[in-house]
């Protein structure tokens, strides 16, 4: 049975493992913890150290971390009272904090990301805000990640708005109030399409996988196709992951010449699990939340067929958007600009029983993309490295000036593009972001 589960910042394509059948009645600790073991040794992709038996005297978030390897970033289990929370789907608003020697605290935060029509939008935070406090605290570099996770945990707040001078001076502003509330994204913001030295170039931004979006993909790229589009770039920078097909969709209106029986991604697993290849087709028989599946066939109205394609990537871009840029490449040129990414390169099933009131996802695979390439488990490295950072203040989404979008821009339009929209780009330093949590904890969960 398969099951696509989107819970605030979690962004999975699930294959749920069916319940075994279990004796009525309360359960213990023990038996807890015998699950978590029996099916840690079944899909654990390192299954090869776990104990023979389970301790019973530990907690299960305790018993589970401890069977963990040490360099196991992303196995977790999880019910609601831990669920994390992400700041976007909390506050509807997302920012990251730089050093800033003029600022109060010698730190400033700024928003990079609003979604529309939340309590955010509406009391005028905008990408490019400077503020300077969360919850009238002065944001430093040495408390910027703790505010940034004591937020989290509150339902209001506020944040103090600034003003920075061309010299970088800062002047505080006003309050401005954030509210927390659940929140539903389209993560399709921006899809145009521009002529350029007689070059029509289709620009997409997508923030997330969610298949309950992905007729929308669909339907921008019959438009990309019907106005001639003839090079795409692609804007995944803040995009953490989420839907595998998703994933799968969108590179399948990208690349020429697939079939829908052409290899997606390859996934290892341990002894039991093995080595598992998925196509096109199996991988878009998923249905989406509302039961919904969009085959093969149907995308021919917007396949663009291109020999290459623009990405832009950052420290966010990870797992499913990761598995675009690495699963692409057997079949079409891929441009990689902007910063090195996540480096997310495994995959999970999702585990859960009735009786039990913890949910587990224990790295089950390794992924590759048809030609069995993998391995970037320190992210994947842009062929050109650029920072939207470096100039400040940030520029809208889409807009041709943002820095990389100028240089994809350069690239495809070559020439005398060059000088009016490229610039150099130092790497800034960044003190927190609150989307990192996103990027840590969407995993790509694949259908068996």
């Amino acid at each position: 049975m398969y099951l696509r589960l989107l819970c605030l910042i979690l962004l999975f394509s699930a294959c749920r493992k069916q319940d075994a059948p279990a004796p009525a009645g309360p359960v213990t600790q023990q038996e807890i913890n015998n699950w978590i073991l029996a099916n840690m040794r079944e899909y654990y992709l390192w299954n090869q150290s776990l104990p023979a038996v389970a301790d019973g005297q530990q907690e299960p978030v305790a018993f589970f971390n401890s069977l963990k390897q040490p360099t196991d970033r992303f196995s977790i289990i999880y019910n609601e009272s831990n669920f994390p929370k992400g700041m976007l789907r909390t506050f509807g608003v997302d920012y990251y904090v730089i050093p800033w020697a003029q600022a109060p605290g010698g730190a400033i935060g700024i928003i990079n990301f609003v979604i529309p029509g939340t309590a955010a939008a509406l009391n005028g935070l905008k990408r490019g805000d400077y503020f300077t406090r969360i919850s009238n605290t002065i944001i430093t570099p040495a408390n910027a990640q703790q505010l940034g996770k004591d937020l989290l945990q509150k339902n209001k707040s506020n944040i103090t708005t600034a003003k920075v001078a061309d010299n970088g001076q800062v002047t505080e502003v006003q309050q401005v109030a954030i509210e927390g509330r659940l929140i539903v994204e389209n993560p399709l913001y921006e899809k145009k399409t521009w002529q350029i030295n007689g070059k029509k170039i289709a620009y997409l931004f997508l923030n997330n996988f969610d298949d309950y979006y992905n007729n929308d993909v669909l339907q921008a790229f019959r438009k990309f196709k019907e106005e001639g589009a003839s090079e795409l770039i692609i804007d995944l920078r803040y995009n953490p992951g989420g839907s595998v097909t998703g994933a799968a969709l969108l590179s399948a209106l990208v690349a020429p010449g697939l079939d829908e029986l052409k290899p997606f991604v390859q996934y290892a697993g341990n002894a039991k699990q093995q080595v598992k290849m998925r196509s096109f087709k199996d991988v878009l028989a998923v249905p989406s939340e509302d039961n919904k599946v969009i085959p093969f066939g149907a995308l021919a109205p917007g396949q663009l067929s291109l020999p290459r394609v623009f990405i832009l990537g950052t420290a966010i871009t990870g797992s499913a958007a990761e598995l675009v840029i690495n699963n692409l490449k057997p079949y079409t040129q891929v441009v990689l600009i902007g910063q090195t990414t996540f480096g997310k390169d495994v995959g999970a099933v999702s585990i859960t029983d009735k009786r039990i009131p913890w949910s587990l996802l224990p790295i089950t695979y390794k992924l590759s993309n048809a030609r069995g390439e993998g391995g970037y488990e320190n992210g994947i490295t842009p062929q050109y490295v650029s920072d939207e950072k470096s100039i400040l203040p940030l520029f809208p989404i889409a807009d041709q000036q943002d820095p990389l979008i100028a240089k994809a821009l350069s690239l495809i339009a070559g020439g005398g593009r060059q000088g009016q929209f490229e610039r150099i780009t130092p790497t800034v330093q960044v003190l927190y972001d609150s989307r990192q949590l996103l990027s840590e904890s969407s995993i790509v969960i694949l259908p068996d």
